[in-house]
């Protein structure tokens, strides 16, 4: 059931990220629904699962929309994985403030790799414009959204269905 539930979130967050919210966004912004996902599924896995899911949807993301694989590829792994080594060493997480607040962050920091990646490959644009018109507007949405996400994705894994069942499970990876 755990892997259904990667594989059914996953596919939700493809295709709201790639093709309803770009399309149905407010001045241009509209929230990062994988960044969500990852870093909801890092809180509650407390495992690499969510990097997998960032690395999977990237992937996608860069043979669907990108010039180059590892393009959005690269930014979510590194995210998912930063969530799970804060998330392992956080002796303390509460229900609404500290997910809005990875999230808010999370979307920083993917942003800021993404426009590092961008100057390596020799793109032009202007950080600081970007930064003030859509980076942050879409990290407060994102971390709104968070909130909503993070709710339902708790009550999902109060199910038996989702616990760890043997060994072989993403949280050994």
């Amino acid at each position: 059931m755990r892997y259904v539930f990667f594989v059914v979130v996953s596919i939700v967050s493809l295709i709201f990220t790639g093709a309803v919210f770009p399309n149905l966004n407010i001045a241009g912004i509209y929230p990062d629904l994988i960044i969500v996902s990852i870093v909801s599924i890092a809180i509650l896995e407390r495992s690499m699962a969510g990097a997998m899911i960032g690395l999977v949807c990237g992937l996608i993301l860069d043979v669907l929309f990108s010039d180059a694989i590892g393009v959005i590829a690269i930014p979510y792994l590194i995210i998912g994985a930063a969530m799970f080594f804060v998330r392992k060493n956080l002796r303390y997480m509460d229900r609404f403030v500290l997910p809005a607040v990875f999230a808010f962050s999370a979307h920083l920091v993917k942003e800021f790799i993404s426009a590092l990646i961008a100057y390596m490959l020799g793109r032009d644009f202007s950080f600081w414009f970007m930064f003030a018109r859509y980076i942050l507007p879409k990290a407060v949405f994102s971390a709104v959204i968070m909130l909503l996400v993070h709710m339902l994705f708790t009550r999902i894994y109060r199910a038996s269905s989702m616990k760890l069942k043997d060994s072989r499970d993403f949280r050994h990876l």
